[in-house]
């Protein structure tokens, strides 16, 4: 067995006991068809790890574009600059990858090297001034807005004051979906007439589309104003035995489908 076995840092675990394994039944006079069948793997695999170097089959190897700014990197995260610091300075030195890549990286040297870094705060001097900068606008979210038009959440006067002057289109919206909600509350089909006539001809085009949807689809609209019955229950069971479906796809037959889906007498 390799001296640096146990280094699981700087060998993949799994190649080194792939390694062991095929090394320990050919010794115990396996031959190489034998070896595959029992480790399921490919017979060149097992010629590979019987004639080819521990090193080379069992290292861990950093292929990536951070290769070139490795010693920058360490310098930087052992100095306490923090992961989101560091890709930023690396992209004007010509880093190209995605970011996602290059946490990946960077956490493989953390945990190599046990490296302590500055996990939450960044440390850089222009973003601690651009999150004071930040502080001095009164910020609306995009989910805030969606809530205040959809679930009549509270939003402070002057943004209200600022949607409706910046985007009118906003008037015109809001009313359109109190007026959808009156319909379904008052339970009234001539409320629902009146609606699609007055916003098939709209200036929105997403209004207009949807109206036109509505008198398409009349009878079911209709339906779903005067009856108190939903089928809910029906697309929510029709969705439970779809997910049940999908997650046996590639394995398993349709004995076992019918078994799980169908409901038996005993």
């Amino acid at each position: 067995m390799h001296c640096n076995v146990d280094n699981l840092l700087d060998y993949n675990e799994k190649s080194v006991q792939l390694y062991n394994a095929i090394h320990e039944y050919s010794e115990a006079g396996y031959s190489k068809c034998e070896i595959s069948k029992m480790l399921h793997c490919s017979r060149n695999t097992v010629a590979k790890y019987l004639e080819g170097n521990y090193d080379s089959l069992c290292c861990k190897h950093f292929y990536s574009g951070m290769d070139q700014f490795y010693d920058y990197i360490i310098k930087e995260l052992s100095s306490g600059v923090s992961r989101k610091d560091v890709l930023r300075s690396l992209i004007p030195k010509g880093y190209k990858g995605g970011h996602t890549a290059a946490y990946d990286y960077m956490n493989k040297i953390i945990e190599r090297f046990h490296i302590d870094i500055a996990v939450y705060k960044s440390s850089s001097s222009d973003a601690i001034q651009k999150k004071k900068k930040l502080q001095k606008y009164d910020h609306l979210s995009r989910n805030g807005i969606f809530r205040f038009l959809w679930m009549n959440q509270e939003i402070t006067d002057s943004h209200k004051s600022y949607l409706v002057e910046t985007y009118p289109q906003l008037r015109t919206l809001m009313s359109c979906i109190r007026e959808f909600r009156e319909i379904f509350q008052r339970k009234s089909m001539p409320c629902l007439y009146l609606f699609i006539e007055k916003y098939k001809n709209s200036d929105l085009k997403e209004l207009s589309r949807f109206a036109s949807g509505l008198e398409k689809d009349l009878s079911a609209v209709e339906n779903a104003v005067a009856s108190p019955l939903s089928n809910g229950f029906v697309e929510g069971t029709n969705s439970k035995l779809k997910m049940i479906k999908r997650t046996m796809y590639g394995r398993c037959g349709k004995e076992l489908l019918a078994a799980k889906l169908i409901l038996s007498n005993g």
